[in-house]
């Protein structure tokens, strides 16, 4: 039944069409840093202003003669009334591309970048207040985005305090970095996503949506333990996996380079419920990412996305350490016979922990899909794709900064454990991946006395 629902929010999802907005508030408050001339504007989208049942609509027909998908559009119609602002949380290379894709549509919606520091804005504007994206060698600038300075997580009774108050104030005339904040997009590093999202939590409510974008997996449940404790508050969560191509060749200055596309899943709030319900501003920001035609979005359900998302982190555990460690783009390690046998050793732990899982069981052809010699075969094809590229994880050491390994061969290792699997091979390249992110950092000045990351 749960695949049923989830068929039905994917055609919805994937073939609406917003004809109209209706600007309800204008204020004339500055924010996001010197130079921030532009007016802030507020727009409220409505599925009553958009015509996507693909049938004309003849009066009012006896329900038993509407297919169940048609009942389902007109009941969303009454209820959905969610603001359009769409507000991006991390503008690496994928919070980038996505904004830049976003911007490019056809009655785009407002978008707000979410920075983290007064530096981050002063680069902003000394880059000319917008996104480049080279295609191809065509160069393509997006511009007129807001861009908001978060601050520090909040005490938790003043954020309180100030999540009641914007519940009964219009949105119009609260402060922007008070408003309510319905649709964000994050793609923060996943070490940084509990810090970044403790900035706005309060800003986040019951009807607001989280699409988490991100290299690795284990990042939800941190969330939930450590940002969103509480079910009854805990905003609707979505997942993307997006396997494009992109790298940055300065802050806000990307390139891409290789096509890909973006699968997407709202999650249900409890696995549960027969016929999840949706919030209207997931149902939203579905929507608006299967416009965007760079992006080659589409919505899948839950268990589909889930298995993307495990086959995508294999391929990681790969190529991420190994490139890491031997400091080579991903080209390298194809046609290295010694190469390939470590390929195969880590494989066959990293199978052996997924084919265990307990949410994949009975769950058709899983056996055949994370089969070692396949993903053996998805290693080499991503590679080859990328051979230019260098991993995230090469990228991050390279320049002194924290990686995502905790996340990504992390993730297998724990969830080995969970299960009664020890994954020594993983286990000791995790640990050698984090060793050269020690020494490297220390090289570049960057490891603070302070700062401290659990090992296990």
């Amino acid at each position: 039944m749960l695949s049923l629902c989830a068929s039905q929010w994917l055609v919805y999802g994937a073939g609406a069409k917003i004809i109209h907005q209706c600007q309800i508030s204008v204020t004339a408050s500055r924010f996001g840093g010197p130079g921030a001339g532009s007016q802030r504007q507020h727009y409220w989208w409505s599925a009553k202003d958009a015509s996507h049942d693909g049938v004309k609509d003849v009066g009012n027909p006896d329900a038993k003669t509407q297919s169940p998908l048609v009942q389902y559009r007109r009941a969303q119609r009454r209820t959905i009334n969610v603001p359009r602002r769409i507000y991006i949380l991390g503008v690496g290379n994928i919070g980038g591309f996505v904004a830049h894709s976003l911007a490019g549509l056809p009655h785009r919606p407002p978008i707000t970048l979410l920075l983290p520091s007064r530096g981050s804005v002063a680069t902003w504007y000394e880059q000319g207040e917008s996104l480049k994206l080279t295609t191809n060698g065509m160069l393509d600038t997006k511009s007129t985005f807001d861009v908001e300075c978060i601050q520090r997580p909040r005490p938790a009774e003043e954020a309180q305090a100030v999540r009641a108050r914007s519940d009964s104030i219009p949105q119009g005339l609260i402060d922007p970095q008070e408003e309510i904040i319905y649709n964000l997009i994050v793609s923060v590093k996943a070490f940084n996503t509990v810090d970044a999202l403790r900035r706005i939590a309060h800003r986040l409510t019951r009807h607001s949506s989280i699409l988490f974008i991100q290299n690795g997996m284990g990042i939800i449940e941190e969330v939930n333990d450590k940002v969103f404790p509480d079910p009854a508050t805990r905003p609707q969560y979505m997942l993307g996996v997006i396997s494009h191509g992109i790298y940055r060749t300065k802050r806000f200055t990307l390139v891409h380079s290789g096509y890909g596309t973006t699968a997407l899943a709202i999650l249900p709030r409890n696995i549960e419920d027969v016929k999840p319900d949706f919030e209207s501003s997931a149902l939203y920001l579905l929507r608006t990412m299967t416009r965007a035609p760079v992006l080659v979005a589409a919505g899948f359900p839950p268990t589909d996305l889930l298995q993307t998302q495990i086959e995508k982190l294999a391929v990681n555990a790969i190529i991420n350490p190994i490139t890491a460690l031997m400091g080579c783009p991903n080209g390298d390690l194809l046609h290295q016979p010694s190469i390939s046998r470590v390929i195969r050793l880590l494989l066959a732990e990293i199978c052996l922990v997924i084919k265990s899982l307990p949410e994949l069981q009975g769950v058709p052809n899983v056996k055949i899909r994370f089969d070692i010699k396949r993903l053996e075969s998805q290693v080499i094809g991503v590679a080859n794709k990328t051979a230019a590229n260098r991993s995230s994880t090469l990228q991050d050491i390279s320049r002194g900064n924290p990686t995502e390994i905790e996340y990504i061969t992390g993730y297998i290792i724990r969830r080995g454990e969970e299960i009664g699997i020890q994954c020594v091979l993983n286990y000791m390249l995790k640990h050698m991946v984090l060793a050269k992110e020690l020494l490297e950092r220390e090289k570049h000045g960057s490891l603070l006395p302070l700062e401290s990351r659990k090992l296990g």
